[in-house]
């Protein structure tokens, strides 16, 4: 049996946005007298943005029209944070990796919950290298 095909997380993987949660969570915690640590995004690795929004809020409870408009503050920050993404920050041996792939006619996709995995892909010219992108538009239960 060859392999036919690889499917990657992105974040982590092919380049790592954490620092740019990090700043947009701790950009938010500040400007709404909240406390937030490098420790307390830790915690937030892998979840949804209404999952962290309650983890950051430590069981303290928003009007669901405010707790949704936070969640809209954090991610305009985040993307914001998207623009100073570049080629550069593929992670190392990414690039190889992929275009060796590709000459051996090996399907490649990205699997990712995030609703900003195109905006990532975009900024790191990945684009042709992805048969297919699975993102947060693409599922109804991430």
């Amino acid at each position: 049996m060859s392999i036919r095909a690889f499917i990657f997380d992105l974040d982590g993987v092919i380049t790592d946005t954490a620092e740019y949660h990090y700043r947009s969570w701790k950009r938010l915690a500040d400007e709404e007298g909240l406390e937030f640590t490098r420790e307390d995004n830790e915690a937030l690795r892998g979840v949804s943005r209404a999952e962290s929004l309650r983890r950051l809020l430590k069981g303290k409870t928003l009007p669901e029209d405010v707790f949704q408009a936070w969640m809209t503050r954090k991610n305009d920050y985040y993307v914001a944070y998207l623009d100073d993404i570049t080629p550069e920050d593929r992670l190392p041996g990414v690039t190889r990796f992929l275009t060796e792939a590709r000459a051996a006619g090996i399907k490649l996709g990205i699997g990712s919950a995030s609703k900003n995995a195109q905006t990532v892909i975009d900024r790191l010219e990945l684009q042709t290298m992805f048969d297919v992108i699975g993102d947060g538009y693409s599922v109804v239960n991430s």
